[in-house]
């Protein structure tokens, strides 16, 4: 998790460059510039507006929902980037390898899940990783109830304490997606379908071809997209939690992956 600390001279001479946020959430955000001396230059942005701000590359931005973060950012050296909030989070970078618990196929998705997902949304996760995948030619991944049992884990802590974050680094054995959404009264809830289509939309901001997996590409927001088509791959498991936060009906959903892909320097698909 990164917190605010005091400027980084580094940052300082380095060329300037322009950030366009835009809240495509439901509900009011509030956009904090993390190299601030004492964390503080928060500027909200209505639901559907956007803000365009003066940056370096390498500095941090935070954007947060009741005071909790909600997403994050790190600017690149592209001169004119742009940062979307849709309610889910960035895609963690690949954790420090190690063992990892084998994934369990068979047929959790007909019957026990391993988690709060129901047997109808894990085959619509399954079925709609498979997909996109093989839209690309990687393999299909078979549903794990003990990566399930991980990831409800998760999104129950993410759900109890508010806190829409990755783990620390090295302390997930899996690959990890995030998303979030909201709703008010009689409004539509937010699905495993919701939390896919953000996913899978990062794909827009992929170059041509096969690429590998590098900071660089890992930079242009696509690794929860990655991460879905990753070849290597296998198992997949996913959680899913409610919660009220702000006056809104707030469902989380985690999906985790074993392997974990973005592996630095290992090709996508």
């Amino acid at each position: 998790m990164l917190v605010a600390g005091s400027c980084d001279e580094s940052l300082a001479q380095r060329a300037n460059v322009t950030i366009k946020f835009t809240n495509e959430s439901p509900r009011v955000v509030s956009l904090r510039r993390m190299s601030a001396a004492n964390g503080a230059t928060v500027q909200e942005i209505p639901p559907g507006a956007s803000r365009s701000e003066l940056s370096v590359p390498g500095e941090q931005w935070e954007i947060l929902s009741g005071g909790s973060q909600i997403s994050q950012y790190q600017a690149t050296a592209k001169g004119k980037q742009k940062f979307s909030v849709r309610g889910a989070g960035g895609n963690n970078p690949a954790p420090v390898p190690g063992p990892v618990p084998a994934p369990v196929p068979g047929p959790a998705v007909a019957g026990e899940t391993g988690s709060q997902v129901t047997a109808a949304e894990a085959r619509q996760i399954l079925d709609y990783h498979n997909q996109k995948r093989q839209e690309v030619g990687s393999p299909n991944l078979s549903w794990s109830a003990e990566i399930a049992r991980f990831a409800q884990g998760r999104a129950d802590t993410i759900a109890r304490t508010k806190r829409f974050a990755h783990l620390p680094q090295g302390q997930n054995p899996y690959g990890e997606n995030l998303a979030q959404g909201g709703s008010s009264g009689g409004g539509p809830g937010y699905t495993v379908g919701s939390a896919c289509d953000g996913w899978f939309a990062e794909k827009q901001q992929m170059p041509a071809g096969a690429p590998v997996m590098s900071v660089a590409l890992f930079n242009r927001g696509v690794g929860h997209y990655t991460q879905m088509v990753w070849k290597g791959s296998t198992g997949i498991g996913a959680g899913i939690a409610h919660f009220q936060q702000n006056g809104f009906n707030m469902t989380v959903v985690v999906c985790c992956y074993n392997p974990p892909g973005n592996q630095i320097g290992v090709p996508v698909y």
